[in-house]
Order: C-alpha cells, then sequence, then structure tokens
C-alpha cells in the first residue's frame, strides 16, 4: 500500500476544503462507491422543479443577479442550440443559488452589448464557487461570450468519476442524480429545440432543474472525496479542465497540403506491401500459386492468412502481433505482413479521415479530451484520436503552427521509471537519477554484465523493454513477447529469465516493492490501490485485480497526476506571452505561441513541468526536454 504523500500547488482550495470534515487517517480495503452516500430508497422519485425566474430583459437580469454575489456556492448549466461552440450558440445560462429562485438568462432575449453583460462577467470572475456537470462543455461556450471563471471549478462527472475509477460506472447527469440523490431525471427535454424564439415551459423547467441538482450533487460528492482521501486529486483535476477546454477549443493546425502528398504516398506504399505480401504467401504454396488473381488471399482476412502461413509451415496458431513478432527473425513473410498491417492501420486510421475532422470554421482539428479516460487518470483522445498519430517525421511535420507562430513542445524524461523509483525507494535507481546518469545504458551495463562504458547503442535498446515492462511486474514470456512486439527486439525466453533475475538482483528496492504489494493484494486482498497523489483505483470485492494492475496505477497515475498539475498551473504565468495550450499525449505538453514571445513561454513551460514533478518526487530530480519547433516532427 503506498504512503500518503501530500504537495503544493497553485490551485483553489475552497473547491474541496479538507477542514469541512476530517480526514480518514488510512485508506480503506474494500471500496464499493455509493454505499456511504447514496439514499438506497426505492423507488427512484422524480424530482421537484425548483423556483426559477427567466431572465429575458435587462431589468429582470439585474434583480435577478444582485442576490448571487453573496451565495456561497453557484450551480451553473447552460442550453445551447447544438455540441460544437465554433459554430452552435449559447442559448440559456442557468444559475442556481441555495434558498433562491433559479436564474434562467436568455441570451438570445439580452443582447451580449447590453451593460448587464458587465455584471454577469464580474459574477463569473467572484471568488464564489461554481458548480458545474461536465464543465469543459459549459466553458467553452462561455469563454466564447468572454465569461471566464476566477477560480476552478467542482465538476460533479469528474468527482463522481474519480470516487468510482476503475468500477465503470455511468457518469451522466442522470446516472448520478440517480445514485446519489435517488432521483429520476427526465432528460427528453435536452435534444429539444433550444433556437425556438419562446421556449417551452418544460424546458425552462427542465433547465432550472438541471443548475439546482448540482447544488445538491456537491452536498453529497464534497465530502465523499474528502473521506475517501481524494481531496487533492480532486483539486489538481478541477483546476486542469480551463486547460482541457482550451485544448479543445484551440485544437492544433493541419497543413493539408503536406498531407495530401502523404496520403498519396500512404496509399503507394500500402499498395507495394500488400503486392509484396501476396506474391510471398503465394510463392511457396503451390495451390495458391495455381489460383487466379481474383481468387489470392484475402490479407484482411485473418482465417485466409493463418491457412497460407500455415501451409507455409509456420507454426501459429493466430495472425495476432503478439505470436507472430517473435518469429519474424526466421519467417521473411511474417515481416511482410507486419509492414502490411502497419500501412493498412496508418492510411485506414488517419489518411484521408484525418482531413475529415477539420473544422470549416476554424480550418483546425479540435478532437474530443476525455480527462479521466484511462483508469489510470491519463488522458484519451477521439475523433480523432491524437495520441495514435504515428511518430514518423513525415507524419507528424504535418502538424504545424498558424503563421507568425511556433509549436513549444516539451516532456518528461523517462517519467515513469523515475516514479518507479521513488515509489519504491530504490536506492541504485535513485542514485542514478541524482547522478545524472541515462538509466536504459545502466540497466544494460547490469544485466548484461558489461561495463558502463562499453555498452553500446544496441545494448541500451534492449534495457528499454527490460526497464519499461519489468517495473509493472512482467514475467519472462511477456517481456519477450513486450520487447518483440513493442520495440523489435528479439530476445529468448531463457535470455528472458536471465534478464529479469538479473535486473531484480540489481534494483533491489523494486524487488521489494512489488512483493509489498504482492502480499498486500493475495494476503491481504486488497481491492484498491492509489498514486503519489492519493489518486486511486477500485475494484469490486467479487474481482480479483492482477500484479501488473495494482503495479500500473501508482506509476502512470502519477504520472497523470504531474502532467494535469502542470496543466493547472500553466494558465496564468503564460497569460502575457499569448500562448495556448493545444495538445498533451502521454506525458508530452504542446503549446502555440507567438514567435516572438516563444522562448518566454518555452521557459515558464519547462519550469511549470519541473514543479509539478517535484511536488511528488522528492528524491528523484525531474528533467524535461524542450523544443521550440515549426512542426510537431521537430521535437
Amino acid at each position: 500500500m503506498l504512503p500518503e504523500r501530500k504537495g503544493s500547488s497553485r490551485i483553489a482550495n475552497d473547491i474541496v476544503s479538507a477542514n469541512d470534515t476530517p480526514l480518514f487517517p488510512t485508506h480503506q480495503k474494500h471500496v464499493v462507491l455509493g454505499r456511504t452516500t447514496e439514499t438506497n430508497q426505492s423507488p427512484v422519485a422524480t424530482p421537484a422543479i425548483p423556483d426559477f425566474v427567466l431572465a429575458d430583459r435587462e431589468d429582470i437580469l439585474a434583480s435577478a443577479l444582485q442576490p448571487l454575489y453573496q451565495a456561497p456556492v453557484l450551480g451553473i448549466d447552460t442550453e445551447t442550440t447544438g455540441l460544437n461552440p465554433h459554430c452552435h450558440q449559447l442559448r440559456l445560462i442557468q444559475i442556481a443559488a441555495p434558498n433562491h429562485p433559479v436564474v434562467l438568462v436568455d441570451l438570445f432575449k439580452i443582447p451580449l452589448k447590453l451593460q448587464i453583460w458587465d455584471s454577469l462577467r464580474r459574477l463569473f470572475q467572484s471568488s464564489v464557487v461554481k458548480v458545474f456537470h461536465n464543465a469543459k462543455f459549459d466553458l467553452k461556450f462561455l469563454t466564447k461570450l468572454g465569461l471566464r471563471l476566477k477560480n476552478p471549478p467542482f465538476d460533479t462527472q469528474i468527482a463522481h468519476q474519480l470516487l468510482t475509477a476503475g468500477l465503470h460506472q455511468k457518469s451522466s447527469l442522470q446516472a448520478i442524480a440517480r445514485k446519489y440523490l435517488n432521483l429520476e431525471i427526465d432528460k427528453e427535454n435536452q435534444v429539444s429545440k433550444w433556437t425556438a424564439e419562446q421556449l417551452s415551459t418544460e424546458q425552462l423547467k427542465y433547465a432550472a432543474l438541471d443548475a439546482h441538482l448540482l447544488l445538491r450533487l456537491r452536498e453529497i460528492l464534497k465530502p465523499a472525496l474528502i473521506k475517501a482521501e481524494l481531496a487533492q486529486v480532486a483539486r489538481i483535476e478541477f483546476s486542469a479542465i480551463p486547460a482541457v477546454a482550451e485544448m479543445e477549443w484551440y485544437g492544433m493546425l493541419l497543413d493539408v497540403s503536406q498531407w495530401t502528398t502523404l496520403v498519396q504516398n500512404m496509399k503507394v506504399n500500402h499498395q507495394r506491401a500488400a503486392q509484396n505480401l501476396q506474391q510471398m504467401l503465394q510463392s511457396d504454396n503451390p495451390q495458391l500459386a495455381l489460383l487466379p488473381e481474383a481468387n489470392a488471399v484475402n490479407l484482411d482476412s485473418p482465417s485466409q492468412v493463418l491457412k497460407s502461413l500455415q501451409a507455409q509451415g509456420v507454426p501459429i496458431k493466430s495472425t495476432n502481433k503478439k505470436e507472430i513478432a517473435p518469429l519474424v527473425g526466421k519467417y521473411p513473410v511474417l515481416q511482410a505482413l507486419l509492414e502490411y498491417r502497419k500501412h493498412s492501420k496508418s492510411l485506414s486510421a488517419f489518411g484521408k479521415a484525418l482531413l475529415a475532422h477539420i473544422s470549416p470554421h476554424t480550418g483546425r482539428i479540435h478532437p474530443e479530451i476525455w480527462q479521466l479516460g484511462a483508469v489510470s487518470g491519463r488522458f484519451s483522445f477521439s475523433n480523432p484520436n491524437l495520441q495514435q498519430v504515428p511518430r514518423g517525421v513525415e507524419v507528424r511535420k504535418c502538424f504545424v503552427p498558424a503563421p507568425g507562430k511556433k509549436l513549444i513542445i516539451a516532456d518528461y524524461s523517462q517519467i515513469e521509471l523515475r516514479i518507479a523509483a521513488e515509489i519504491s525507494g530504490d536506492e541504485t535507481m535513485i542514485q542514478a537519477y541524482q547522478n545524472g546518469e541515462d538509466l536504459h545504458r545502466l540497466t544494460a551495463s547490469l544485466v548484461m554484465g558489461k561495463a558502463l562504458d562499453s555498452v553500446g547503442k544496441s545494448d541500451r535498446q534492449v534495457a528499454k523493454p527490460i526497464n519499461f515492462g519489468l517495473i509493472y511486474g512482467m514475467g519472462a514470456p511477456g517481456l519477450q513477447d513486450y520487447a518483440s512486439v513493442n520495440y523489435g527486439v528479439q530476445m529468448s525466453v531463457a535470455d528472458a529469465k536471465r534478464f529479469r533475475f538479473k535486473f531484480f538482483d540489481s534494483y533491489t528496492g523494486l524487488a521489494a516493492w512489488h512483493e509489498q504489494v504482492r502480499k498486500a493484494l493475495y494476503d491481504q486482498k486488497q481491492h484498491e490501490t492509489r498514486t503519489l497523489a492519493n489518486r486511486r483505483r477500485c475494484w469490486l470485492p467479487s474481482t480479483q485485480p492482477s500484479l501488473n494492475e495494482m503495479l500500473n496505477l501508482p506509476v502512470q497515475g502519477t504520472s497523470a497526476d504531474i502532467t494535469k498539475l502542470a496543466l493547472a498551473n500553466l494558465k496564468a504565468p503564460l497569460e502575457h506571452t499569448a500562448a495556448v495550450i493545444i495538445a498533451v499525449v502521454h506525458d508530452e505538453i504542446i503549446l502555440e505561441c507567438p514567435e516572438l514571445t516563444a522562448t518566454q513561454a518555452a521557459s515558464i513551460l519547462k519550469t511549470v513541468m519541473i514543479q509539478a514533478g517535484e511536488t511528488f518526487l522528492k528524491r528523484v530530480p525531474v528533467e524535461v526536454e524542450v523544443t521550440i519547433a515549426d512542426n510537431w516532427a521537430e521535437k
């Protein structure tokens, strides 16, 4: 079990304050979320509609806003004419305060030019806590109108996701209202026509209820976060929301001309790879060689490809990459298969598909960013998935800054290994990092029995899968597959066993940490694990987590904690540089910045990222590599 780690950060403490409810001194072994917070009444009730006032005139809005400045907390929701802030409009802003009618601001009736908007901006800039559900969506539309928050919001969706991480529970407002309030919300009006000249009474009731429920949900979720010792990570997540909204809003620019040329080359390479594979599949197979071209092997059919390979004597039972990768060195046809699949994936996943994601309104790609897209707490992307953009120079050089601007690309150096060293307290690893040594070279030296100065480039390549695989408890067969599939490194099972033994014999602190986690898992039946920021992943008591899962979350989850803390702390210092955050890819943060302030912004980015890492890594130095570039490939 991980020790609790505390660190400072520039985030608002009034979002989740530990002063309201004392923190529990120990973690919970068996965690089934909702039992201590949800009411569990039966049957589920229909919620009562709160009182509300429709502010469709300046004088009504002025009167309705006045009491809100003294409110201790506000629940804020919006209704829009669509999902895209670049082409759709904000229709309603709903503002709920305790013991006060919900204020529904009709933006179609109150023009932006009116002075009353200054009052609304001051309210949003006030220090009062503001509660949202899926705040990044609302913030994009509010930012479009110049309504910005002074402090990070309390997000009921993220709060629920933190409490139930790993349990795969739904996180819509409807789902969590049912879970925590035992209420059933009718969401039919969510997709109603919000462009109408006059909104219906049912639409207004629906809008008022959503904002009102946010206040009730916070009353339950806030103490639940504190009780679960998730206050610190909640502050980090909430404080990162404005940066996430900014990334979705600005997006990335693609050089269409370069990309179109690249797609043509992709097609040529794909065709060549297909012809080569087809020829190799038939050349040593008399039965296939006699077939007309129309009856050739369907290269996208695993069963047909498998039969053809088996006919050539390739000893495999499936064509998945994990099984064929270790045999690539013996059977050139398998290398041809991997090459064909690589080109097929690039062409299908990106190719013309990426061009379809360019917004006609901005000329940029605006992916959907899921802040808690992985159980580890890491981001995930969709439409498109920028995290899966191939690392090849020819692909990434197509992602460019706007004219007169630069990309600033920064990523943490070996952050997962550094975190593993910090968590395990392994003195050999810690000392190596403190001395500025390359851990891949050191590992190669230790497992191969070579002097450090005689370790070559190929030796270092072998050490990479050993380091990144074994810190998560991988066995010898798994290490063999992992090295082959992910690094192109071929090793026998005997070599994998030998490397594994020498690795843990050399890094005894890491071995001791693994044993500690293993005992907690199998002897104590532990069903949760934590990061250095106390982020947790849970399993139901009926589910047995694997050792790999128990080791993975503390490392990759802490990496997420660090990256998100950096995002949270970047916004303020970057303001005077006009730099904007446009992407996060794993441990890498990308800014777009005017050329004149690029050097200054790069320095700020590096400093903030290092400080975020040092919040949690106390013995291991944090290194960040920063590049000012004209495209993504120049990293």
